[in-house]
């Protein structure tokens, strides 16, 4: 009895300290999340400048060299404000400061719109775009700029794994388990995935492979932003893949944000 009574003593104390270390490593991540989150303005401000005048002096400058050393400015600039802006995405996903707002829109005009950002990213890899969009969609009343930044990531990544290829952007609305759904299915003609790449594809911070990272660029925060908006939205974000045949990504949100959903996102 004495020694299962010294052992349980021991137990608890090294639960009591497991516990104390798992709030101490949450605190952390948590101050990290609403750092970074606070942080917006102090990293955006200076680099949005440092571009501005980078397509100054490469509107004004004459010789060619200047031109193209002043256009290198920018593309590195907007390159790292890309880089920036998925950190404090992730950052308000993470810290739960995600401010959505229902308002009505028109989701077929959405799906359009879409596809006309990316048509430019599409026409330099020699990508067709395809928009299917069900003539019954009507209005939705929820966050169309949080839809459109989900269906711009993944778009934008259907196009650069499938150069050559064909990407589909299909729009649908249903009904299920008493709500009316939103639906939006990106197809793409790409490299594709095995069900282990799938597996780490909406961790912060990965890819499907290393080698991934090293043919194609990124941050691997694209994905894991757009699941945690999805979920917010109450909804999600689901993938079919085979590789060497193409991938589906599907997101689904509610067609109608409620004031629940509004104030457990804020």
């Amino acid at each position: 009895r004495e020694t299962v009574a010294t052992r349980t003593a021991e137990l608890m104390k090294l639960a009591e300290e497991q516990t104390a270390l798992t709030a101490r490593a949450e605190a952390a991540n948590n101050a990290k999340s609403v750092f970074l989150a606070n942080m917006s303005h102090e990293l955006r401000t200076p680099l949005n400048a440092i571009i501005g005048f980078g397509e100054l002096i490469a509107e004004d400058a004459t010789e060619p060299t200047s031109r193209e050393d002043a256009a290198r400015i920018v593309t590195a600039g907007r390159h790292l404000l890309a880089l920036i802006n998925d950190l404090l995405d992730h950052a308000k996903v993470d810290s739960g400061r995600v401010d959505l707002e229902s308002i009505l829109f028109d989701p077929a005009a959405l799906t359009r719109d879409t596809i006309d950002t990316v048509r430019p990213m599409a026409d330099d890899r020699k990508v067709k775009l395809h928009a299917d969009v069900a003539t019954s969609l009507g209005h939705a009343e929820t966050d169309g700029f949080r839809i459109k930044q989900c269906l711009l990531n993944l778009l934008s990544n259907a196009i650069k794994f499938s150069p050559e290829g064909a990407v589909t952007l299909q729009t649908r609305r249903e009904s299920a388990d008493g709500r009316d759904w939103l639906v939006f299915a990106v197809r793409d003609t790409g490299i594709g995935m095995n069900d282990e790449q799938m597996a780490r594809l909406f961790q912060p911070f990965a890819q499907a492979e290393a080698s991934t990272t090293r043919r194609f660029g990124g941050t691997g925060l694209g994905l894991a932003i757009s699941r945690g908006y999805a979920q917010l939205m109450g909804g999600d974000i689901s993938v079919e893949s085979k590789p060497g045949v193409g991938s589906t990504f599907t997101l689904r949100t509610s067609a109608l944000l409620n004031p629940t959903e509004l104030r457990q996102a804020a």
